[in-house]
């Protein structure tokens, strides 16, 4: 079937809709004249569908390439793991995490019992990032551990946040995910006062 319109293809590629042609096209004629009631006018719908497939789309999960990719790599105390950080998707801040084996360099699916949580920066507590219990994501997406392929568990993490590995028997590790500088600082037409930064 070919989209008469961004819309329609738009309307096509979020959920599937059984029938002959001709129903799936009344079908999606029917959803036009629900979102020309929300947006106002045929025009704006056909407007803000083009504007969303042309939306730049950047991925984030995939492993690191071998001497391409940024890596950040750190032991764990007391374990034969280590914990291994790379840039995800920079238009929304994202890192990734998973874990590799120290010797081998190899990754590997949760190596032991633990608990990945993020947690509030230590040196700026009142600062508001969100905190809670982290899930790789394949867990997120509903893969049950044993699917998950050798190597392939991952976590998305944010630029900046502190996490806390806990681990049972063994005294927790807390890591914070770096920062990207960004290529153009924002800049405010204003006159800036200093202040120290520490005191």
């Amino acid at each position: 079937m070919e989209p008469r319109n961004d819309y329609e293809l738009l309307k096509l590629a979020q959920r599937k809709l059984d029938g002959t042609t001709a129903e799936i096209r009344a079908r999606v004629d029917d959803m036009l004249q629900i979102d020309i009631k929300f947006f106002g006018t045929r025009e704006a719908v056909f407007a803000a569908a083009t504007a969303t497939l042309d939306t730049v789309v950047a991925f984030t999960g995939r492993k690191p390439r071998p001497n391409r990719d940024i890596v950040h790599t750190c032991p764990i105390p007391g374990s034969k793991f280590s914990i291994r950080l790379w840039p995800g998707n920079p238009y929304v801040n994202e890192y990734c995490m998973d874990f590799v084996n120290t010797a081998t360099k190899e990754a590997v699916n949760s190596p032991f019992e633990f608990e990945l949580w993020a947690v509030p920066d230590p040196d700026a507590p009142w600062l508001a990032m969100p905190s809670g219990r982290l899930n790789s994501l394949e867990s997120n997406f509903h893969i049950p551990q044993h699917k998950i392929l050798p190597g392939l568990e991952k976590w998305v993490l944010r630029d900046g946040q502190t996490c806390l590995l806990k681990r049972p028997g063994k005294k927790d590790v807390m890591f914070r995910v770096p920062v990207r500088r960004k290529p153009k600082p924002i800049q405010y037409d204003v006159d800036l006062l200093e202040f120290p930064r520490e005191v």
